[in-house]
């Protein structure tokens, strides 16, 4: 059974990067541009979860704390252009696997991050 993805990103060109990407490697890649839509999706649980925080409805960290609070086994990345500290601690209370600050280059994500384990453990 392939890997679960979900993508929760509102940038078209990211969201085609991802799911080309994971797509390509036999992954099952579902993808959402807003909190609401990223929230249904979590009706069957994916394996992972790629998650942008700055959505056109709201802030994608309600999608995290539904993983955390669901105890979903989901693992997640997050991506954020939050630069605020503040924030970004709020964040890293709710233990993502990853967190990285955009512009991100996909190729530094999947060569340092969590996507390079997600492919090798898939």
């Amino acid at each position: 059974m392939p890997p679960k993805l979900l993508i929760v990103e509102d940038d078209p060109s990211t969201q085609n990067v991802w799911q080309a990407l994971f797509s390509r490697r036999g992954w099952e890649v579902a993808v959402a541009s807003t909190v609401s839509e990223g929230l249904a999706l979590l009706g069957t649980a994916p394996d992972y979860l790629i998650l942008d925080l700055g959505l056109p409805d709201g802030d994608g960290e309600a999608i995290l704390r539904k993983v955390r609070d669901d105890n979903l086994r989901t693992r997640v990345a997050v991506t954020t252009g939050a630069v605020d500290p503040l924030k970004l601690s709020e964040l890293e209370n709710l233990e993502p696997e990853a967190l990285f600050v955009k512009p991100a280059d996909i190729s530094d994500v999947w060569r340092e991050g969590l996507l390079a384990r997600l492919v090798k453990e898939a």
